[in-house]
């Protein structure tokens, strides 16, 4: 816990907002999608899922309805769902048209994949998620505070030479492969 707390710390010292953003796809998504408030019926639903959970979903209600943003504001058709809790494939299919799998070898293109980033100590690699994505797909790793290891785990994913973007928002890290962007690195408070 005190590790979550000092990584809290540091985070909340380097994060901007969308002031601090000076690349358009960034500034876009950061505006549109991360600080959206409007509300939506699919709130209401995913409110509903969290009442009736009979344990933790793995991820915070406003987490959890920014994940269920992300898929409409890239209008996703396709996920890879990487996780025990069957709960986030759920909050990600409320109002959006998505077609989820949970078994990476399904399919060869997804629009977007999430997972836990420690199952890339174990399961996954990332070499192995980057052979199924395309250049407009997103990955979303949940967790990359929650131990040392996976901190370094994430640092050394920012690193990756196909990897272009990343955005850093403490509780979610986003990954994208966009060939036509500089390589950065974003912290954003979302």
């Amino acid at each position: 816990m005190y590790f979550k707390i000092k990584a809290y710390l540091r985070f909340l010292s380097k994060s901007t907002n969308q002031h601090g953003v000076h690349s358009p796809f960034v500034y876009n998504l950061v505006t549109q999608c991360f600080y959206n408030t409007e509300k939506r019926k699919a709130y209401i639903a995913i409110k509903s899922i969290y009442k009736k959970a009979d344990k933790k979903i793995p991820v915070r209600y406003r987490t959890a309805k920014l994940l269920n943003r992300i898929l409409s504001y890239f209008d996703i058709k396709t996920g890879l769902v990487l996780t025990d809790s069957k709960v986030i494939s759920e909050i990600l299919s409320i109002d959006n048209l998505v077609e989820i799998d949970h078994n990476i070898q399904s399919k060869n293109d997804y629009d977007m994949i999430y997972l836990n980033i420690n199952q890339l100590h174990s399961l996954f690699n990332i070499e192995l998620l980057l052979s199924v994505v395309h250049n407009d797909s997103v990955i979303i790793l949940n967790s990359i505070y929650e131990s040392e290891d996976n901190t370094i785990l994430w640092k050394t994913i920012q690193e990756h030479p196909k990897i272009t973007v990343t955005i850093d928002t403490f509780h979610l890290g986003f990954v994208f492969i966009r060939n036509e962007q500089a390589k950065e690195h974003f912290t954003i408070r979302a």
